[in-house]
C-alpha cells in the first residue's frame, strides 16, 4: 500500500503546527503587570456611588468607602502598590462596557459591580468571583402572589438579563414600574406607589435592611450571577497577580470580615415560582 499520501499529511501537519507556533513567538510580550509595577500604582475605574461595593470614593480616610474599595486597597497594598480611583458616572449605566467610555489609561481594573456573565466577557476579561448577586423582592411583604401588583423596578448592576425578568414578572400577573434609583424606589414603597420592589441583591440588601423592609430572591440558585472586577483583554500577567491576591485573601478570612462589615447578610427566602436560570 502506498503510504505517501498520509506521509504528506503529517509533513503537512507538523509544518501547520510549526508555524503557528512561531507565530506566538512573534506576538508582542504581555507588560500589563509590569507597567503597573513601574508605575507604583493600580489604577482602577469606579462609578461615583454603588452601595454597598463604592460608597465615598471623595474621602480617601473614610472608614467605610465601600466593600469593592476597600477590597481594592489591600489588593494593591499586598502588590507594594498605591491605589488610585478614578471616578465615572458611565460605569455600569449601561449593559455595553465599551459604552462606558473607559480606557486603558485611566485604569487597570474596573470595579463597582462588574458582573462576571458571558455578555461582560465578551467585552472584558475578568478576576474570580468575589461575590454573587441576583434579583430579589423587598417589601413589608414581597413574598406573596404578584398578580395584580404594581412592582417596581431598579436594574441596579447591569450586563444582568432584564428581559427575561419583565417576561416573568408579566406572567405573574404583575405590572412592572421602572424607576431610575434607589432613591426613586424607596420613595415609591414608602408612597405606596409599588406593592413590592425588585432590584439586584446588593443594593436590595441594603435598601431592605435601611428600611426594616424584607427580602427574598426572586431568582433560585441557577439564576444568580457573579461580581468581579473587570480587566482589559489579554492583561493575563496582572490577572494572575491579582487572583494570586484576592484568593489569599479569601483564604485569609479579610473577604468574610469584609462581607460582614457591610452587612451583606445571607438571604433565607425565595419567591415561590422564581426567576429561572435565563434571568
Amino acid at each position: 500500500m502506498n503510504d505517501r499520501p498520509n506521509r504528506l499529511l503529517d509533513l503537512l501537519t507538523v509544518v501547520v503546527l510549526a508555524g503557528l507556533l512561531g507565530l506566538v513567538y512573534l506576538l508582542p510580550p504581555d507588560t500589563a503587570m509590569q507597567e503597573v509595577e513601574e508605575a507604583g500604582l493600580l489604577r482602577a475605574c469606579v462609578p461615583p456611588q454603588y452601595p454597598p461595593l463604592v460608597l465615598d470614593v471623595a474621602n480617601p480616610d473614610s472608614e467605610r468607602p465601600g466593600l469593592e474599595i476597600e477590597f481594592l486597597r489591600e489588593i494593591a497594598d499586598r502588590l507594594d502598590l498605591r491605589l488610585s480611583l478614578n471616578v465615572n458616572s458611565a460605569i455600569g449605566s449601561d449593559f455595553n462596557p465599551r459604552n462606558w467610555r473607559v480606557t486603558r489609561a485611566q485604569c487597570n481594573v474596573i470595579a463597582g459591580g462588574v458582573v462576571a456573565t458571558d455578555l461582560t466577557r465578551s467585552f472584558l476579561d475578568t478576576t474570580p468571583p468575589h461575590l454573587d448577586t441576583g434579583w430579589v423582592f423587598i417589601g413589608d411583604d414581597p413574598g406573596v402572589a404578584l398578580d395584580g401588583r404594581t412592582i417596581g423596578f431598579f436594574a441596579g448592576l447591569s450586563g444582568r438579563d432584564r428581559i427575561a425578568l419583565s417576561r416573568f414578572l408579566r406572567d405573574q400577573g404583575a405590572t412592572p414600574r421602572v424607576v431610575q434609583s434607589a432613591d426613586d424606589l424607596v420613595e415609591g414603597l414608602q408612597a405606596g406607589d409599588f406593592d413590592v420592589a425588585v432590584t439586584d441583591a446588593l443594593i436590595g440588601r441594603q435598601i431592605a435592611g435601611e428600611n426594616d423592609w424584607e427580602v427574598v430572591w426572586a431568582t433560585g440558585d441557577e439564576g444568580r450571577d457573579p461580581v468581579a472586577f473587570g480587566l482589559w483583554k489579554g492583561d493575563l500577567t496582572l490577572k494572575r497577580a491579582l487572583s494570586r491576591v484576592i484568593r489569599d485573601l479569601e483564604d485569609e478570612g479579610f473577604l468574610s470580615d469584609l462581607i460582614e462589615k457591610y452587612g451583606i447578610a445571607p438571604i433565607e427566602g425565595v419567591y415561590e415560582g422564581a426567576v429561572q436560570a435565563d434571568a
